[in-house]
């Protein structure tokens, strides 16, 4: 039995994946370790703390996190500032995501760590061309803070100066049971019966259910064709976004109205929402927890060009991964959890 230790272990799929490992390993051959945030953390849906061996660290301190790694065999790293929040500044991202990775990987040197799997993000890579889809040899361009921070943190990761077995994968979004943030927004607005379509909603993304992703990660670190690797994560195919809207309609046991709303209107609103955002900082027309406009015209932007999606290919030749959940499951099962436990707390 390998020892494991999961950094981020109280987060949406960090949660997941540390569940999983539970179920696989047995409780005590997993250090589920997490940020001490006074209280403010994740509250904890999948797993107990006493079913792991849990843990409190701050990996942008390195004091904090001496003697985490003792005894462990392999590393999940998901711990980092983990979207585009314009309320972090770029030294906040660089402490926790860059210089939090370097720390994480020094102290996995001094123990013996034998293998390191870095979850990432697509975003790391930027927008794709609009033409074909994005594969791990295509040069990246991250557009944000949050992206640039992570493609240096892989950078580190695969720069062949650590002894243990390093692997990268880029994740896009991730939806399933326990996520708190842009997805239930999506859920709640197909609930209220409209969904605003910018062009025709033939545009593609990826929406990849929470267990394929785990599934993938949990690859990476069981497979020695991952060494020193970066992969793209996610679903079995690409989806249009009238695809995953009427997929959630049709989980949630509603009839949806696409509101078709020209580009060229749908840019100016963007503009418009964006001029209010610096005027009026606040809730509702900025998310409270990112501090960004809840529309844009970079939302126009990747809903009506193919920009956001990838290839997973690679990791299906190279580690054997094929996704068993498919779009009519995973929202099936997502709304069923958000009915549950959001949508009736929260009274909308």
């Amino acid at each position: 039995m390998q020892n494991i230790l999961v950094t981020g272990a109280t987060g949406f799929i960090g949660q997941h994946l540390t569940r999983k490992l539970l179920d696989i390993n047995g409780g005590r051959s997993v250090r589920a370790v997490s940020k001490d945030d006074s209280g403010s953390g994740s509250k904890l849906y999948f797993f107990r703390d006493d079913e792991a061996d849990s843990k409190k660290a701050d990996i942008a301190d390195r004091e904090s996190i001496s003697g985490l790694m003792d005894g462990i065999d392999i590393v999940y790293h998901l711990a980092a500032i983990s979207r585009n929040d314009m309320s972090k500044t770029w030294e906040d991202f660089y402490a926790v995501n860059v210089q939090g990775t370097v720390n994480l990987l020094e102290e996995a040197k001094a123990a013996g760590v034998k293998r390191f799997v870095f979850v990432s993000t697509v975003e790391a890579a930027g927008f794709g061309d609009g033409t074909s889809p994005r594969r791990e040899t295509d040069p990246p361009n991250p557009a944000n803070n949050y992206g640039k921070s992570k493609l240096l943190a892989e950078r580190q990761v695969l720069s062949g100066a650590w002894p243990m077995e390093c692997t990268v994968l880029r994740l896009p979004m991730i939806y399933g049971p326990g996520t708190f943030l842009i997805v239930p927004k999506l859920f709640g607005m197909v609930r209220r019966g409209f969904y605003p379509m910018f062009g025709g909603g033939s545009a593609k993304m990826e929406f990849c259910y929470v267990d394929n992703a785990v599934d993938g990660i949990i690859l990476a670190g069981e497979k020695k064709e991952s060494t020193g690797e970066l992969f793209y994560v996610s679903d079995e195919r690409p989806y249009s976004i009238r695809e995953v809207v009427s997929a959630i309609a049709e989980s949630s046991g509603k009839k949806v109205l696409f509101i078709r709303i020209p580009v060229f209107a749908a840019k100016f609103l963007g503009l418009c929402w964006e001029i209010a955002a610096k005027i009026l900082p606040f809730p509702p027309i900025i998310s409270k927890y990112s501090r960004k406009p809840f529309f844009s015209r970079e939302t126009v932007f990747w809903t009506t060009r193919d920009v956001n999606t990838v290839s997973t290919e690679k990791i299906k030749s190279a580690l054997g991964y094929s996704p068993a959940v498919d779009i009519k499951e995973g929202t099936r099962r997502t709304a069923e959890w958000l009915n549950q436990n959001y949508f009736n707390s929260t009274r909308q």
